[in-house]
């Protein structure tokens, strides 16, 4: 009798597992073509045709990666405490740029840097952080959009997280918070995909050869993360015109040992992708210890950080 019931409950729990796995599937419904010659034809945005192009300048770099993990079991359980006790959801790219930037300050060269046509490097004060975030068009259809976050490396994890949750529903804006005499680069970058293709590789060859001009139009750092989009440790390889771009995979529980121990602990796969003109291996490496010992120790007392999450959300009207 034991045993059946034993068997009952390894069949219950081995349905519950295949129900799980069944929902992490991406939910996108298959496309039903109902054209008799098989096949559908549609134009490629011209914001895609950018993107194309974009990638195109990006293959041009030196670029260089590096490929590791970092426990963040810790950091998963106080944001996972902070909403149990006040029912908000803390944006996780948000933490993430909030320690990054405040590493890249103190890496300010070469992580923070730009080379002019291969003869000069400019090193910024200034951490702008480049992302993407999820909007949803007028349309229906949710579509990224570039996003950057200037003088990350100055706010609190409580400002970022704000800042991230009103872009993604504010009134559509471009990445670029440039004003005065070089306001003309807004206008700009909002109307570059509808340019002529001649006219488009003009402006973006120009972009990529003036520093000043590319930290004003996507920022100093990016960010980019496919982890959101699925589970289990995850690694990228990806193209990026910034000096320094980080890539951010999966979670998943891997074996960790702590006091002679085998535990459980969440790691995260991240990716440097970086240009080998400016940034050797050398400073890549320790930049690199720098973020994991921020993420794993010193980001939780910091003011910056958690503890800025004291304050109440910033309500923009």
């Amino acid at each position: 009798m034991q045993t059946e019931v034993q068997h009952v409950k390894q069949s219950e729990d081995a349905n519950l597992r295949i129900k799980k796995r069944y929902r992490e599937l991406n939910s996108t419904k298959e496309l039903i073509i109902d054209d008799p010659r098989g096949y559908s034809v549609q134009k490629v945005s011209s914001l895609a045709r950018l993107l194309h192009e974009f990638t195109r300048f990006s293959k041009k770099k030196n670029t260089i990666w590096a490929i590791a993990e970092a426990d963040i079991t810790d950091v998963l359980d106080r944001l996972q405490e902070h909403k149990k006790k006040t029912g908000e959801s803390i944006s996780f790219t948000a933490f993430l740029i909030t320690v990054f930037a405040r590493v890249v300050a103190l890496h300010k060269y070469p992580m923070n840097s730009i080379i002019k046509k291969g003869k000069e490097i400019y090193t910024f004060n200034d951490v702008d952080f480049s992302t993407n975030i999820e909007r949803t068009f007028p349309d229906g259809t949710k579509r990224p959009i570039s996003y950057t976050i200037r003088k990350a490396n100055e706010k609190t994890l409580r400002q970022i997280n704000d800042e991230l949750s009103d872009a993604k529903i504010a009134k559509l804006k471009t990445a670029t918070s440039t004003k005065g005499k070089k306001g003309w680069i807004k206008w700009v970058i909002k109307r570059l995909p509808n340019f002529p293709r001649w006219i488009r590789y003009l402006l973006l060859r120009k972009m990529f050869n003036d520093p000043i001009l590319k930290k004003n139009s996507m920022g100093t750092v990016n960010l980019t993360a496919v982890g959101m989009f699925g589970t289990g440790m995850g690694k990228m390889i990806h193209i990026t015109p910034h000096t320094l771009s980080i890539g951010i995979g999966g979670i998943d529980d891997l074996p960790f040992v702590i006091d002679g121990k085998v535990v459980p602990r969440k790691k995260i796969g991240i990716t440097l992708a970086m240009d080998h003109d400016v940034i050797d291996g050398g400073p890549a490496t320790r930049f690199f210890h720098d973020v994991r010992q921020w993420l794993m120790f010193f980001c939780h007392e910091a003011d910056w950080c958690f503890k800025s999450l004291e304050n109440p959300p910033i309500k923009t009207e």
